[in-house]
């Protein structure tokens, strides 16, 4: 038993894993398997979405809609009297 738990400490976590896949039965494996893709599969998503910050897609977002020159207030009272009214 002490040996077990010495080899246990100096042993890689892979190397851990693998121990406690051994004594698993093949659905649970199975499970997990599925349960890693997962996890490297949002890894993958999560590296490839660039981060950019706030300014910069401030940035890419000014301009795309014209400047027709009207204030806030103007464009509220435009969007108000747009909208259809919900009768209930």
């Amino acid at each position: 038993m002490l040996i077990t738990n010495f080899k246990r400490r100096i042993m890689s976590t892979l190397e851990k894993t693998i121990d406690l896949l051994n004594d698993l039965p093949k659905n649970q494996i199975e499970t997990i398997y599925h349960f890693v893709q997962f996890l490297s599969a949002q890894q993958k998503m999560e590296q490839s979405i660039p981060s950019e910050s706030l300014d910069d897609i401030f940035e890419n977002i000014v301009g795309v809609i014209p400047d027709s020159g009207k204030t806030l207030e103007e464009y509220r009272e435009e969007r108000i009297t747009k909208m259809p009214r919900c009768r209930f």
